[in-house]
């Protein structure tokens, strides 16, 4: 293990916790779960940019692939906050839950792939 590349996700990992925290911070209590989607919805879109943008030749080094992808996305994303919330819900509206569960993994799905798709396109 790279004492270093470990030493960026931390850094990483740090500010995208903050950061998801400030968003969470900012919607209504009640709302929690608009927060958390748009957080996934979010990262997904720039994680995908940025493999898009590496599939299409930006030289991007291994330590910021790793501060930025694992460090600052991984930890502004949140499957766990998303599962938790996917289970509280259920027990108030299966409907609700379904429909969360749906747009949280097609939505994340399709704006990765978006983002991919244009980086690619943008860059090569």
């Amino acid at each position: 293990m790279d004492a270093k590349l470990l030493a960026l996700v931390a850094l990483g990992g740090a500010i995208g916790a903050v950061l998801r925290y400030i968003i969470q911070s900012m919607i209504e209590p009640g709302s929690t779960p608009y927060a958390t989607l748009g957080v996934n919805l979010v990262g997904s879109l720039l994680l995908g940019v940025l493999f898009g943008a590496v599939a299409a030749g930006v030289a991007v080094s291994e330590g910021t692939m790793m501060l930025i992808g694992t460090g600052i996305l991984g930890a502004f994303t949140t499957m766990s906050t998303f599962a938790m919330d996917s289970v509280k819900y259920s027990e108030d509206s299966a409907v609700a839950a379904s429909a969360y569960v749906i747009v949280t993994v097609l939505g994340s799905i399709l704006l990765a792939w978006g983002g991919y798709r244009t980086a690619l396109s943008l860059v090569s």
